[in-house]
C-alpha cells in the first residue's frame, strides 16, 4: 500500500520540478532594430559666390541620408538641413575648396559629408543630384 501511495506523489514531484528545470526560460528581450535609412531631399540650394569683381551662383541640389532617430521628422527638418548646407557650401566656396564654374557633384559629395558628419547627427551619406553655375546680369 505504501508503494502505491507514496511513489506517485515522488514521482508527480520530480516530474514537476524537472519540467521547469527544462523548460524556456523567458526570452532575453531583443534589441530595437536599427531604423532604416531615410533619404531627405533639400531640393535645389542657391550658394552665392562673391569674388573681387563678380559675384555668381552655384545651384545645388541635395538629398541627405540620415540613420538612426537623432534627428525626428518634423517641419523644421527640411529647413534646418538646408540651412546646415547652405552655410557650408558658402564657406567652402568663400574659401576657395572648390571652383563653382567647374565643380561637379561627384566632387562636392565628399565635402558635404565631412563638413557636415559634426553638423548634422545620423548623416550617412549626401547625394549631390546636380550643380550648375550661373551668373547674374
Amino acid at each position: 500500500m505504501l508503494l502505491i501511495v507514496v511513489v506517485p506523489i515522488v514521482a508527480a514531484g520530480l516530474g514537476y520540478l524537472g519540467g521547469s528545470q527544462i523548460a524556456p526560460g523567458p526570452k532575453a528581450p531583443e534589441a530595437p532594430p536599427e531604423p532604416a535609412p531615410r533619404d531627405i531631399a533639400l531640393g535645389a540650394i542657391t550658394v552665392p559666390i562673391f569674388r573681387a569683381r563678380a559675384v555668381s551662383y552655384l545651384t545645388v541640389d541635395v538629398t541627405l541620408v540620415l540613420k538612426g532617430k537623432e534627428l525626428a521628422d518634423g517641419p523644421a527638418l527640411v529647413p534646418k538641413l538646408r540651412d546646415e548646407s547652405l552655410d557650408l557650401l558658402t564657406k567652402l566656396a568663400d574659401n576657395r575648396i572648390f571652383d563653382p564654374d567647374t565643380v561637379t557633384p561627384d566632387e562636392l559629395v565628399p565635402l558635404l559629408e565631412r563638413g557636415l558628419e559634426d553638423r548634422v547627427p545620423g548623416l550617412q551619406a549626401a547625394k549631390v543630384n546636380s550643380a550648375a553655375p550661373f551668373k547674374q546680369g
